[in-house]
């Protein structure tokens, strides 16, 4: 279960909340991920005053969202408005807002102690789509089971949860060498070729567990970890083509997460824009991690 802790109503987040990075890449080491093992679960601090701390991320969260939903352009007006224990509020990103999906769980994944009353209904992210095709879109986020989807329209209404924290203008600073690659800021390294061919759930499970690369110990990687390597500011692929540079423009990619409304489908990625899904597949790509 996550660690849910209370804290002073007058806490604050502290200084060194953000990164390097611009906010639209995950600015956090992965749960567990420089010791080798599957993340651990997440860890909230309820601030007692309207916010929450996600003690992973480094995020500071407004815990109720907004009373009604908001268009794109309204959604981050209504942030950038907020004053909740000061201002300085934003829409988050669409890494940040998945940040908080908990695909173990499903109407909301969300954890309900740390954000009580959720609707288990989509929320904006202040990241468009990539394309700029009229009309344009933007990210969003369903929190009835996690999935990511570039398809809402910014004209559309949608929920609104605001955060705060600091970040950069970097982008991934990726170590590539050895038939992988190392992200020093999630403290992932990656597979850098995708296996060869598509297989089922079962069979990627087994590839991972027998691959010996670098004479590391490789895993399936759960859906959160693979969002990590998108680049939404592109597609066909949607992920840094130096570092990776043999994804295809089209196809999914397994994750070792179970889809929890129906755990014997799995979520995948498509690194053809980022978006997540969890439908039936006859067979996906595959990209262990370490």
């Amino acid at each position: 279960m996550p660690s849910v802790a209370s804290a002073s109503p007058r806490a604050r987040p502290p200084a060194d909340c953000g990164g390097a990075l611009a906010s639209r890449w995950a600015n956090w080491p992965m749960p567990n991920a420089r010791a080798g093992g599957l993340p651990s679960p997440a860890s909230y601090t309820n601030q007692g005053n309207g916010t929450v701390r996600d003690n992973v991320t480094c995020l500071l969260w407004q815990r109720t969202p907004a009373p009604r939903r908001h268009t794109f352009a309204d959604a981050r007006r209504y942030c950038a408005r907020l004053n909740l224990v000061g201002d300085g509020w934003r829409l988050p990103t669409r890494i940040e807002v998945m940040s908080l999906v908990d695909t173990t769980r499903s109407g909301p994944a969300i954890d309900t102690t740390a954000f009580p009353g959720t609707p288990a209904q989509f929320f904006w992210t202040s990241s468009p789509w990539a394309v700029t095709k009229a009309p344009l879109r933007a990210w969003i986020v369903n929190f009835y089971e996690g999935l990511t989807s570039n398809a809402a329209e910014q004209s559309g209404s949608y929920q609104v949860r605001c955060v705060r924290g600091g970040s950069g203008s970097g982008s991934p600073a990726y170590r590539a060498g050895g038939g992988r690659v190392t992200d020093p800021t999630t403290g992932l390294t990656w597979q850098r070729a995708t296996a060869p061919g598509t297989m089922s759930p079962a069979a990627a499970d087994a590839y991972c567990a027998t691959l010996t690369l670098g004479g590391r110990t490789w895993r399936l990687p759960t859906v959160k970890e693979l969002a990590t390597l998108v680049d939404d500011s592109r597609v066909s692929p949607a992920i840094d083509r130096t570092a990776f540079p043999d994804t295809p423009g089209t196809g999914a990619y397994w994750s070792a997460s179970a889809f929890a409304p129906e755990p014997s489908q799995r979520w995948f990625l498509s690194y053809n824009d980022g978006i997540t899904s969890h439908r039936q597949l006859d067979g996906a790509y595959v990209r262990c991690v370490s």
